[in-house]
């Protein structure tokens, strides 16, 4: 029954350095510690010694809590992703006003037509 705790220790762990690369923005560590997580869980489910573990559904409920907080924190990184960018393409389009109307455009040509 000690694989059973180490099970559920790995899979906390996980959920909190998870829970760190969300709040740090750290979408590169957050891919490879969500797809650890994914795989510790599905060892974990199907661990015949932790089903034997009287707390098992206990755990269950604290990792889908832990899982409900998780994903909770990357809806707000989402919309706060997208609320950037929505700043950014309105910063540019405001920009790129700026150059079209500050664009000279010539009066005459600057080379004189030889015909007259």
């Amino acid at each position: 029954m000690a694989e059973a705790g180490d099970g559920y220790e790995r899979i906390m762990g996980l959920c909190r350095e998870e829970l760190a690369s969300i709040g740090e923005r750290d979408t590169e560590r957050l891919c490879s510690v969500l797809l650890e997580r994914e795989q510790a869980i599905g060892m974990y489910v199907n661990d015949e010694s932790a089903r034997q573990d009287e707390a098992f559904l206990d755990k269950l409920e604290q990792i889908r809590d832990m899982n409900a907080m998780l994903r909770h924190e990357a809806r707000k990184l989402h919309q706060s992703l997208k609320d950037e960018l929505l700043k950014l393409r309105r910063e540019n389009k405001r920009i790129t006003g700026y150059r079209n109307g500050a664009m000279v455009t010539p009066l005459g040509r600057s080379v004189v037509s030889r015909k007259g």
